[in-house]
Parts: structure tokens; sequence; C-alpha cells
């Protein structure tokens, strides 16, 4: 009897230890966006009524341009450029051309991609962050350069976001942003992939821009490290949004301890 009271409260404090530790990585992850905010690196907040005028305006002078784009597309592109209609513009046209010409919603469920995502090598986690943010997860241990179709590997990226920003619309963007999360335990040279590395940058400054909040690299080896070397310039200023952690802290970012 003592000693499973002892054990229930030795399991009750590390509950709280561990609820503490989740409060302060919120608190540290809430500081790290408000931070980037200040860089650009996170879309700046307006008032409804002004994107919206944006928007119609947009609607009204470009019609045929930017006809089969969603509502929610138009005002991300026009909080992006900061209410600049004609900047905004050619982001959207640029942005409707990639989709119709490679990432259709048809061609993100071909067989070859859902095959692609049943290997696991990168899923839409079931839980949120601590933030609420969806995340994308992706294991480099089951991906080889040497046998994916990169064409396949870059459509699952896609639909994969795709799906958790569809869920923060249902919920009415009371949250914005997606986090991303690498798995390099494992890692090793034949896992490097620097053209997919290449599109998801891409992905990050043209066709998502400030979607992806943060990117958490879990255990990354010293083998990974001349492979930093080469995705950090690559990156720019959104560098700032990657953070190196062991899986205890990575942990730290959800309810449970995933990793």
């Amino acid at each position: 009897s003592s000693s499973r009271t002892t054990t229930t409260t030795t399991t009750t404090l590390q509950r709280r230890r561990r609820h503490q530790q989740q409060i302060i990585h919120a608190a540290a992850s809430s500081e790290s966006i408000e931070k980037a905010k200040e860089s650009g690196l996170v879309l700046a907040e307006f008032e409804k009524e002004e994107v919206i005028k944006v928007r119609e305006q947009l609607r009204a002078n470009h019609s045929e341009e930017i006809s089969g784009v969603e509502n929610d597309i138009v005002d991300w592109f026009v909080r992006d450029r900061k209410l600049d209609g004609e900047a905004a513009l050619k982001k959207i046209v640029k942005y409707q051309t990639w989709r119709e010409e490679n990432f259709s919603k048809e061609s993100l469920n071909a067989p070859s991609v859902i095959e692609e995502g049943k290997t696991g090598k990168a899923v839409l986690m079931k839980e949120r962050d601590v933030l609420g943010r969806p995340v994308v997860l992706v294991t480099l241990i089951k991906h080889e350069v040497a046998t994916r179709v990169l064409e396949d590997t870059q459509k699952l990226c896609v639909k994969l976001l795709d799906e958790g920003l569809e869920e923060l619309k249902n919920e009415g963007f009371e949250q914005e942003t997606v986090m991303c999360v690498y798995d390099l335990r494992g890692f090793s040279m034949k896992n490097a992939d620097i053209d997919f590395t290449k599109f998801f940058i891409s992905c990050i400054f043209d066709y998502y821009p400030k979607r992806i909040s943060q990117v958490l690299l879990v255990e990354a080896p010293f083998v990974f490290k001349p492979v930093w070397g080469i995705i950090k310039p690559l990156m720019g200023k959104y560098s700032s949004l990657v953070k190196f952690v062991k899986a205890k802290e990575a942990n730290e970012f959800f309810e449970s301890e995933p990793f």
C-alpha cells in the first residue's frame, strides 16, 4: 500500500513537471513566433474589412486571372503582401499556375501519391502541438533518395500541407500555421534529399508564404551537419524558423510523447 502511494505520488509529480514544461515550451514557442512576426516571417494581422476590400478590388479588376482561387487563398496573399493588391496578384497568379500545372487536387490523390503516403515517411499527425498547430511529421530513415520518385514525394508534401491547412480553415483559422517536424534518428546520407529540400523551400517562399511557423529537427546526427550547411543558405531568413532539438525536447511540444 505504501509503495503504491509512493508510485502514485511520483507519477503525479511527473505529470505536473511535464505540464509545467509544456507551458514553458508553449510560451517559448509563442515568443519565437512573435519574434518571427517582427522579422516578417509570420503573417501580419490586418482588419478583416481591409483585406476584403483589396480582395474585392482584385475580383473586380482581374476576375479571369483569379476566378478559380478561393477567397481564403486570395486573402492570405493579400495579407502576405501587406494589402498591396498588385503585388498580391502576381503571387496569386504564380500560385494558381503552379497548382494547375503540377498540383491539382486530382493529381495529389493519384495512386502513386497514395502509395508514397503508405510508406509512412511523411504524415499529418493526429495530435496537434501545444499551440494547436497541425503537425507534418517526416521520418527521414523511411525516405531513400535512390528509390523515391521526386514528383510523388513533392505531391505528398503538398497534400499533407493542404490537409493541415484545411483543418484550420474548417475551424475558422483561430490558428493559422502548420509546424513541420523532421525525425532525423538513424539518418544517413542515403536519406539526404537536396532536390526535395529545394522544393520544400520554394513552397515556403512562393506557395505557402508564412504558413509554416516552425520546423523542428529531432536528434540531428553529426553526418547531417554538411547537409545543413547546404540547406541553411538556401532558406535565407527562414532558417530562423528551424530549431534543433533532442527527442525529449520535441516531446515537450506535445501532450503525449510521440518521440
